[in-house]
């Protein structure tokens, strides 16, 4: 497998998984409409300096010790449970008004680079999906021998092209929202929070539920 080939898999697959929405692509919703493009590459920069924590560990065999029932399941309950949390939290901010747009000219405290690089952590620090597709998916594609035979270099290919796919397609997503921001009432930001906070209740739902 050459270079180049492995980049473009490597992209293909990111970016089918990160076209499922989840936690990264809703903290990149509610606050591009907040702040505008900058928050995708900014939350997605937070997101992918994890997973090359992710891929350092799956290098040495992390895998082998994760990679099963247990403790997959445990990843999914508590995952879950975080998800319930924060999409309760969220629901309820924005039903109760808690959570708003700010009015234009009006003087706003919005989050600053370092806490959307934060932001971006936590997020996938709380997706159990993230998880379990390292573990599982994530490891099988890395220890494809073609993979393996280009050493460290096939490692950083196949890890730069997984998270370009990542960054094109949340550049697109706080591209539409971010430019669409100025047509957002305070009414429909309200009901997108909420929204977006009820499916992250689903998200918990599903984990918890499919782990018990």
């Amino acid at each position: 497998m050459i270079l180049a080939q492995l980049f473009a898999y490597s992209f293909a697959v990111g970016f089918a998984a990160v076209i499922m929405p989840g936690p990264v692509s809703t903290a990149i919703v509610t606050e591009s409409a907040r702040r505008g493009f900058a928050v995708g590459p900014l939350v997605t920069l937070g997101h992918v300096a994890l997973e090359f924590v992710m891929v350092m560990l799956l290098a040495f065999g992390l895998d082998a010790g994760l990679n099963t029932p247990i403790i997959t399941t445990t990843i999914a309950v508590l995952g879950g449970l975080l998800l319930l949390y924060m999409g309760g939290s969220m629901a309820w901010g924005g039903y109760r008004g808690r959570i708003t747009l700010p009015k234009p000219g009006a003087p706003t405290r919005q989050m600053s680079n370092w806490q959307l690089l934060g932001l971006g952590v936590a997020a996938t620090f709380v997706n159990p999906f993230w998880y379990i597709w390292w573990i599982t998916l994530g490891a099988t594609y890395m220890s494809n021998p073609e993979v393996q035979a280009l050493g460290l270099t096939g490692l950083l290919v196949f890890y730069f092209g997984h998270i370009s796919g990542d960054f094109l397609w949340n550049g697109i997503l706080s591209g539409v929202v971010g430019g669409g921001r100025k047509w957002i009432s305070a009414g429909f930001y309200k009901w997108l929070i909420v929204g977006c906070g009820v499916y992250l209740i689903y998200l918990g739902l599903v984990f918890v539920r499919s782990a018990l």
